[in-house]
C-alpha cells in the first residue's frame, strides 16, 4: 500500500511495531528490577548499620546494668552469670558487626566504626570493669547515675559522629552529589 509515495508493507509494519512495544516493555521491566534491587541493597545496608549502632548502644548500657544488678545474696551468682552471658553476646555482636562493615564497605565507614568500637571498649568497657568493684545500687535515687553518664561523654560523642556518617552513607548518590555541589553560606563549595 503506497503512502505519500512510500510503499508500506502492513505485515512488516505490524511486526516492527510489536518489536518496538516489546522492547519498551522489556526496558521498563529491567528498569524496575534495577531500581528495586538498588532500593533493597540500600535497605540491607541501612539494616546492617542500624545493627552495628545497636551493638554499640548495648555495650554502652553494660555499666548501668552491672550497677543495677540484683543484690539479694541468693541471687548474686545467677545475676553474675546472666550479666556475663549478656555481655558476651553483646561483645560477639559488636565484633560481628565490625567484620560485616569491613566486608561490606565503604572503607571509610568501616574505619569510623572501628574507631567507635575502640572508644566503646575504652570507655564503657572500663566503666563496666569498675562497676563490678562497686556494690549494686539499692535505692531508687541511685538509678540515674549522672556521674557515670558524664564519664561516657567521649563514647556519646563518638556515637553522634557515627550517626552523622551513616546518615551520609545512606543518602542516594544523587543526594550526596547535590549536597557536595551546594555552595556553603560563604559561597564556597563544601
Amino acid at each position: 500500500m503506497p503512502v505519500a509515495g512510500i510503499t508500506v508493507d502492513l505485515d512488516s509494519l505490524s511486526v516492527f511495531i510489536s518489536v518496538v512495544v516489546a522492547l519498551i516493555g522489556l526496558s521498563g521491566v529491567l528498569w524496575t528490577l534495577w531500581v528495586n534491587g538498588d532500593r533493597a541493597e540500600r535497605q540491607r545496608r541501612r539494616d546492617l548499620r542500624a545493627r552495628a549502632l545497636e551493638a554499640v548502644l548495648a555495650y554502652r548500657e553494660m555499666p548501668f546494668m552491672i550497677r543495677r544488678r540484683r543484690s539479694e545474696p541468693k541471687e548474686r551468682s545467677a545475676e553474675r552469670v546472666r550479666l556475663a552471658t549478656h555481655f558476651s553476646e553483646v561483645q560477639t555482636e559488636l565484633a560481628t558487626c565490625e567484620n560485616l562493615l569491613v566486608a561490606d564497605g565503604p572503607d571509610w565507614l568501616a574505619q569510623e566504626y572501628q574507631e567507635l568500637v575502640s572508644i566503646t571498649r575504652s570507655t564503657a568497657g572500663r566503666e563496666a570493669h569498675e562497676a563490678w568493684k562497686v556494690d549494686p545500687i539499692t535505692e531508687d535515687v541511685e538509678m540515674n547515675m549522672p556521674d557515670l553518664f558524664g564519664r561516657l561523654k567521649p563514647l556519646n560523642d563518638g556515637i553522634e559522629r557515627f550517626r552523622e556518617h551513616i546518615a551520609w552513607a545512606g543518602k542516594t548518590r544523587r543526594a550526596r552529589v547535590r549536597v557536595w555541589r551546594r555552595p556553603s553560606r560563604s559561597g564556597r563549595s563544601s
